[in-house]
């Protein structure tokens, strides 16, 4: 039975009344803006590969954006009813598993979306809602479009990871390209399931704030940070802003703080605080069973085809005093590599999936079999 995973809520500004749906890992094609027809703009035979044009019909500036991922195809008796419309349908090629909305030409929101497992086809199917008007500022008598709401469900149908692992080269954009080589997609061919990938299982007690927030000890409860781009007239102030902006995510953060952090603007840190804190959610997605974690740094662990990304897998190497050491995470093709008898430490190598990589480090988790089998296909093939 079709089951909602998880959804986020998103603001986006358009450009001509359209804006981009595109893979958070930067691979695939750009969005196809040729076509006049419809709402959303794919590429020949339905298909996108890492990214999706969607374009308003009545042109408003703001897109109001739910995106849904559910684990199999939202039936007839799933439709989200009225004032919702159907606006088209497109199978989705993912080579990261997360997606974000943003307008062409300028960052994306910080709002991201975790899909499933990464190098996967997904159903997406798009609807457009409630539009807000209001008299233009030109003319009274003329009304303008101000905000369109939109609807976007995923559902996974088939892994397309086979053709990618199969490259000679592991370039992003040509291995993704090769994600295509599954279509068209085999009759009666079983789309990824829960069981083997995490990615596809809601988290049992979510965490869907996303917010950007800091704690206000006169109130005692959380509350938005004000936009105040003021620049700072002492250090201490400086240091301060960076505390008052993060505040709670400095406790969970991975690594340091960026170079000359204090130096950045009020929004330049609220934008941070927001990736941190979407990347913390993810994170926590990515591992439903809270299996144990360990932190290494990011040059630590070799991916498949892309860099060491959320959801993405890859075989670790750590030091350790102890060849037992972190057994509960280095446990899926565990190996001993190495003694140094001098300094009485081992290599340990396992496979491993990567939850958060923040700032040249990674939280990492042990790998499932699905997970793994990526990384040994490509260890194979390369000897």
């Amino acid at each position: 039975m079709p089951e909602l995973i998880r959804s986020v809520e998103d603001e986006v500004p358009t450009s001509y009344g359209g804006f981009d749906l595109n893979d958070a890992s930067g691979l695939g094609d750009d969005a196809d803006r040729e076509s006049e027809s419809g709402a959303l703009l794919t590429g020949p035979g339905g298909i996108a590969l890492g990214c999706v044009g969607l374009v308003s019909k009545v042109r408003a500036r703001m897109a109001r954006v739910r995106m849904e991922a559910w684990n199999a195809e939202p039936g007839v008796e799933d439709a989200p009813g009225a004032p919702w419309a159907e606006a088209g349908q497109v199978l989705y090629l993912s080579p990261g598993g997360i997606v974000e909305s943003r307008c062409p030409g300028l960052s994306p929101t910080g709002q991201k979306l975790l899909l499933g497992p990464p190098f996967c086809a997904y159903g997406l199917r798009v609807y457009t809602g409630a539009v807000r008007t209001r008299p233009a500022a030109w003319d009274d008598s003329e009304i303008e479009a101000v905000e369109e709401h939109w609807l976007l469900r995923f559902w996974p149908l088939a892994d397309a990871a086979g053709p990618a692992l199969r490259a000679e080269s592991e370039a992003g954009g040509p291995a993704a390209a090769r994600m295509r080589e599954i279509l068209p997609l085999a009759r009666g061919s079983r789309a990824p399931q829960p069981g083997q990938w995490p990615a596809l299982r809601p988290h049992p007690w979510a965490d869907p704030d996303t917010s950007v927030i800091r704690y206000n000890p006169e109130v005692d409860r959380l509350e938005r940070v004000p936009g105040d781009e003021a620049g700072p007239s002492t250090p201490d102030e400086a240091w301060r802003r960076v505390e008052e902006t993060l505040g709670d995510l400095r406790y969970d953060m991975l690594g340091n703080l960026p170079r000359n952090v204090e130096s950045w603007s009020r929004s330049s840190l609220e934008y941070y605080a927001t990736e941190l804190r979407v990347d913390r959610r993810i994170g926590r997605e990515l591992n439903p069973d809270d299996a144990p974690t360990l932190v290494l740094k990011a040059s630590s662990v070799r991916t498949v085809l892309v860099g060491p990304g959320q959801g993405h897998s890859g075989r670790a190497w750590v030091w350790a005093k102890d060849e037992n050491a972190h057994a509960d995470v280095l446990s899926v093709d565990r190996q001993v590599v190495a003694r140094d008898a001098t300094r009485m430490n081992s290599l340990l190598t396992g496979i491993v999936t990567i939850l958060r990589n923040e700032n040249d480090f990674v939280e990492v988790r042990a790998a499932t079999e699905a997970e793994a089998a990526r990384v040994i296909t490509v260890e194979r093939l390369r000897g």
